[in-house]
């Protein structure tokens, strides 16, 4: 089953999380311009051009009196995608911040809260605490908010998507994450190569899809309660080396059409060949910028070479296109970035520090 922009609209008042943020942002559009009766938004700095969006840190701080009222659902899309957090930062961020919205759902509010389709982590399941069940701290406190959000809302319905890139129509984001750190470091030379297994499934969905399934969930106040749903494209998504080929792609139609350089595909290596051979081979080679850079990147390895593909409740198609007309929103917002010309890494040599490029 597919979700819908034909998503009932929600009657009644609707609370959004994460308001500025990639889905947030989305949401926030598609439920006004469907004609919600009542929405508001709460971010962590609030915004200066949306006087409906309320700033409230909500990792740190009590609820603004403002929003201490009834609540006929609230949507959570607060959270930090960052795969690098450490533990700390990570519980405040994604666990709290659900801890936080206790006190604001009644036995009446539908809370339906924004996971990832990878908080089962490494042992297929939320239920443990353990750090090194998961593969980084970003699904281990995804997993840990799933948890409590169990624990705490009479009436919630948990959504897990794969990593989202921007609308379907025209590659509108309003953050730049997750993917977009692939995206730009194929320009400004920090991808020398891709570590990943070519026919592994990149799985990655338009925010305008996942945000119609949202909105339905709002609108729909008995809809699929209690439920956990994963949205994604599963057996649908393209191959790592699919992916990978149409970003390229759309960078370098958006160069020429600039009388830029085109871009090289940058190598796909598999992750065995990598650990065994190249890791061992570069590391004594590489400068401190490109080891951390290397550190950086490996953080994507996991999802790159996925044997299993996800197996998603609403199934998302034709995720290319998707993926050309994001890479070409992300150009056309960043264009300095994107004309770059990537200069090739040259080691210096053991001990030697490079700090002004690749």
């Amino acid at each position: 089953m597919n979700p819908s922009p034909a998503a009932t609209t929600p009657g009644g008042a609707v609370l959004v999380t994460g308001a500025t943020g990639l889905v947030g942002g989305e949401l926030l559009d598609q439920l006004r311009s469907g004609g919600a009766t009542e929405v508001v938004g709460v971010s962590r700095r609030g915004s200066p051009t949306d006087p409906d969006i309320i700033p409230w840190d909500m990792g740190s701080e009590p609820a603004p009196a403002q929003l201490r009222r009834q609540w006929d659902a609230i949507v959570n899309a607060a959270a930090n995608t960052r795969w690098t957090m450490d533990p700390e930062d990570a519980t405040a961020a994604n666990v709290a911040s659900v801890q936080a919205l206790e006190p604001l759902a009644s036995e009446e509010t539908h809370v339906i809260h924004v996971s990832t389709a990878y908080a089962l982590g490494l042992r297929d399941g939320v239920e443990s605490a353990d750090l090194g069940d998961y593969r980084n701290t970003y699904e281990w406190s995804k997993a840990h908010a799933e948890r409590v959000a169990r624990d705490s809302f009479p009436r919630m319905t948990v959504v897990r998507p794969p990593l989202i890139v921007g609308r379907r129509s025209d590659g509108r984001a309003a953050r730049f994450s997750g993917m977009y750190t692939l995206v730009r470091g194929l320009t400004v030379g920090t991808v020398p190569a891709v570590v990943a297994d070519p026919e592994a499934r990149f799985d990655a969905i338009p925010v305008d899809e996942l945000c119609w399934l949202l909105a339905d969930l709002a609108g729909n106040r008995h809809a699929r309660e209690g439920s956990v749903l994963t949205i994604a494209a599963g057996m649908a998504a393209p191959t790592v080396e699919e992916a990978l080929t149409a970003i390229v792609d759309a960078l370098n139609g958006w160069r020429q059409q600039r009388g830029r350089q085109p871009l090289e595909r940058p190598p796909l290596i598999s992750p065995d060949t990598w650990e065994r051979f190249f890791r061992p081979l570069v590391r004594e080679h590489l400068t401190s910028r490109q080891q951390m850079i290397l550190e950086l990147l490996q953080s994507f390895e996991p999802y790159l070479a996925l044997g299993d593909p996800l197996r998603p409740d609403y199934v998302v198609d034709d995720i290319l296109p998707c993926l050309e007309t994001s890479s070409t929103y992300w150009a056309d917002t960043t264009p300095r970035v994107a004309a770059l010309t990537p200069r090739p890494w040259r080691g210096l040599g053991k001990g030697t520090v490079e700090t002004s490029h690749p």
